[in-house]
């Protein structure tokens, strides 16, 4: 913050979704935002409100909570989705419920990037924990 100019406005978010999850709509997708600082509130509220246009659930949050929740959710499910892909798991004729959304888990994991993988848990300090 001390390094941005002061009037600056900072505005954290994160669409808890990617392109596998958000492809066919962003309809009650957790959107997660926290205004830090704004020299213009409605200009700030006008940022926000284009995603909750798109039917985003908007999800106040600060930063600090977000990498919390970040550390515990999506990281487990992305380091799940990694290791049951290194496995190569597969769809069989008896699938289980359970296994089909294990399996689920490994498609949109998978498909994202391995930079997206490293950085949740090179960039969140939670991760470690």
């Amino acid at each position: 913050l001390e390094m941005c100019p002061k009037g600056a406005d900072i505005v954290c978010t994160h669409p808890m979704f990617g392109p596998e999850s958000g492809k066919l709509s962003w309809q009650n997708l957790p959107f997660v935002y926290e205004i830090v600082r704004a020299s213009n509130e409605k200009r700030a509220n006008d940022f926000i409100d284009i995603w909750k246009s798109e039917g985003c659930k908007m999800v106040l949050m600060s930063c600090e909570q977000h990498d919390a929740f970040a550390a515990s959710t999506q990281f487990v499910t992305h380091l799940t989705g990694r290791i049951l892909g290194n496995l190569n798991v597969q769809s069989t004729p008896i699938n289980t419920k359970g296994y089909e959304q294990l399996l689920g888990v490994v498609d949109t994991t998978c498909k994202d990037s391995f930079d997206l993988f490293y950085g949740l848990y090179k960039y969140n300090p939670n991760s470690l924990k």
